[in-house]
């Protein structure tokens, strides 16, 4: 089978405190949303937001930002919608805005369904809290690769026509040449249904919209934490506006600077490293499904399991099979947090019973798939078209074979899942980010927090984002999954509070949390 990537994650600070700008009425204060704005973008900064009740508390507006910031045009435009949670406390010190990751996650949706699950109820006293969805994510005129939800569940779920790619080495000639047909009519049909925008919605794209936010807000400096991807966008805008970052937590960074095969070693080191931590406890229990005495036996054992599904994948219902990739998925989706491993070990007990419902389900729940087959969102299409924009795609068939034997080398049980050719070869302005470092000089200090096991988002990026950055400030936490603020651990919450409400940033790097 081809292989399926989830490319699926200190300075003293004088405070400048926003004091509780209304999201409805930013002139209020007097602010001018329009000042210092480059030639070209007035119109944009100036536009008034129509912001409606969205009922809880919430208030939500759509606005509109340039399709290509960087040679606006104001008859090719794009929709941004965004949701705010009033502060609860009722006199909000400023807005946060938030963004889950991804590429593709909804932040709209996790503010509206799941605020206070989100950050400590200490932040949701105090602050708005903003979520939007980026350019090409759900509601914010959304990639589209398909118009029938069934081609796309296809593609998630099943094998094709097994006799025209039985024995098939997906990392031959022949097998790169049917991945780089697959290739050219994804990219056909996104460009189809999604029109010239295509090409418009990478990172900076997006970090520029985040600018426009802010300004409309009516804040004169923007305060943000983000997760996951969420990093990125947060580091590509203080790169982009430093003057005007706020209080920023990024949390499980990505390296900004990794492109092509090095951010998919990061994220392969990564799920290898949790997937035999998951195992080394798994053993120790009497439920576990892998039978074996240390922690490599049992990484071959689930290596096996991976290989059998690779010769034989395991028909379920409505029309799914469970293929060593989708396998693969349903394991990594259920590594992102702790309290997920007794589902995972119920996963593996499954399919070593030849039974795929859970892990089929598994995947469902990753990639959003209704009851009915369809999806309940956009967040397939737009990590894939989002991806395509932010790295430079390898089409040299030997070096894509060079790229898998490291990978695979880096992380034999899992590297598997990371390698093939990319799906973005024939993508409008493919590899358009930049991968130089991001320093932003005389930003306010930016709190990068990063998870010595994470699995989505190696700890090593953290290291590196905030060590490029002139302002950044590491804490480094020992706990299992992806993202780390949030989860009651004191020695990270404390400080990022302090940092957020108060303006104390740490005095330096934060260690062993």
């Amino acid at each position: 089978m081809a292989a399926a990537s989830l490319t699926l994650s200190g300075c003293i600070f004088l405070p400048a405190v926003v004091s509780s700008p209304s999201p409805t009425d930013p002139d209020d204060n007097g602010f001018d949303s329009t000042e210092g704005v480059d030639e070209g973008l007035e119109s944009f900064y100036a536009q008034e937001v129509d912001w409606q009740n969205c009922g809880d508390g919430q208030r939500c507006a759509v606005i509109t930002a340039p399709m290509d910031w960087f040679n606006p045009d104001p008859d090719k435009t794009v929709e941004v919608h965004m949701i705010v949670k009033e502060a609860q406390g009722g006199n909000a010190i400023g807005d946060l805005l938030y963004n889950p990751g991804g590429p593709g996650a909804s932040g709209y949706d996790y503010v509206q369904q799941f605020a206070e699950y989100l950050v400590p109820p200490e932040i949701l006293e105090q602050y708005n809290l903003v979520g939007f969805d980026p350019r090409g994510v759900s509601r914010s005129s959304p990639i589209t690769c398909y118009d029938d939800p069934s081609t796309l569940y296809e593609r998630v779920f099943t094998v094709g026509d097994s006799e025209d790619y039985e024995g098939v080495d997906w990392l031959s000639d022949e097998g790169l040449d049917i991945s780089r047909e697959a290739s050219r009519e994804f990219s056909e049909a996104c460009e189809t249904y999604t029109g010239e925008a295509i090409g418009y919605y990478g990172t900076e794209q997006a970090a520029s919209d985040m600018d426009l936010m802010r300004a409309l807000l009516g804040n004169d400096k923007l305060d943000y934490y983000g997760v996951s991807y969420g990093t990125l966008l947060g580091a590509t805008y203080a790169g982009l506006f430093p003057d005007n970052v706020g209080r920023f937590v990024l949390d499980a960074a990505t390296d900004p600077t990794a492109g092509g095969v090095e951010s998919t070693l990061f994220q392969a080191r990564g799920f290898e490293l949790a997937m035999g931590n998951f195992l080394e406890v798994c053993m120790g229990e009497s439920d576990c499904p892998i039978d074996a005495d240390d922690r490599q036996e049992a990484l071959d054992e689930m290596t096996e399991l991976f290989d059998e599904l690779d010769d034989d994948p395991i028909s379920g219902s409505n029309d799914r099979y469970l293929t060593s990739g989708s396998f693969f998925i349903a394991v990594a989706a259920n590594l992102y947090a702790e309290f997920q491993w007794p589902t995972l070990k119920t996963i593996i007990a499954d399919v070593q019973n030849g039974e795929p419902e859970s892990a089929l389900s598994a995947v469902e729940g990753y990639y959003g798939v209704n009851p009915d087959g369809t999806f309940a969102d956009n967040s397939y299409e737009a990590l894939i078209g989002i991806n395509c924009l932010d790295n430079v795609p390898e089409d040299d068939y030997d070096t894509v074979r060079a790229d898998a034997e490291r990978v695979q080398d880096e992380a034999p049980t899992v590297g598997r899942f990371f390698v093939g050719l990319s799906s973005c070869l024939d993508w409008p302005n493919a590899g358009s980010r930049s991968l130089d470092p991001i320093t932003a000089p005389g930003a306010d200090p930016i709190i990068v927090i990063g998870g010595l096991n994470d699995p989505a988002t190696h700890y090593d990026e953290s290291v590196a984002l905030a060590d490029m950055l002139e302002s950044g400030i590491l804490i480094t936490v020992a706990d299992e999954g992806h993202g780390q603020y949030g989860n009651g651990n004191m020695c990270v919450d404390e400080p990022v509070n302090d940092y957020l409400l108060n303006g104390n940033a740490p005095s330096g790097d934060i260690d062993n949390c």
